[in-house]
């Protein structure tokens, strides 16, 4: 989410914070997860801080649900990384 507030403020993507909170709340796929210590603990300090973020999430998920997790994204830093399972 932080990822998306940045992006939108920096007119990079064309759909606010807000809209995606309302559609994040209103769809019954998308889980909205904290960032908490675990996350901050899987958090890879060789990217960008938001980048970080969303892969510690996504390595976070994948052991707390022990199995794999996919994250898409077009961010050439995060599949490049290598770190997390790529779906687009």
């Amino acid at each position: 989410m932080l990822e998306i507030k940045y992006l939108y403020d920096r007119k990079r993507i064309s759909i606010s914070f807000d809209e995606v909170v309302e559609k994040a709340e209103t769809s019954e796929n998308v889980v909205i997860h904290p960032l908490d210590i675990f996350v901050a603990t899987f958090a890879p300090v060789k990217l960008e801080i938001h980048d970080a973020i969303i892969v510690g999430t996504v390595i976070n998920l994948s052991q707390q649900h022990d199995q794999p997790v996919y994250l898409i994204t077009r961010d050439e830093a995060i599949s490049k990384s290598g770190l997390v399972r790529i779906l687009w």
